[in-house]
């Protein structure tokens, strides 16, 4: 299963996107950050994100960590 994270720029723009993609039957979570003191929302298909932009919610796609 592909997950993607969506770095949000405040807990606020991640509740209202788990609540729009949720709203949709979309499957994601609000994770906190390792590293600072903001939020991540994991969705697993990119469509969803498509679903964000059209909404307004800004975010930035996190790049996966290659090992």
């Amino acid at each position: 299963m592909n997950e993607f994270i969506a770095e949000m720029p405040s807990y606020t723009y991640a509740l209202k996107a788990e609540k729009l993609l949720k709203a949709r039957g979309i499957r994601c979570e609000i994770k906190r950050r390792e590293e600072g003191c903001g939020y991540n929302l994991h969705v697993y298909n990119k469509t969803s994100l498509a679903v964000l932009s059209k909404n307004g919610v800004p975010y930035k796609l996190k790049e996966p960590e290659v090992h």
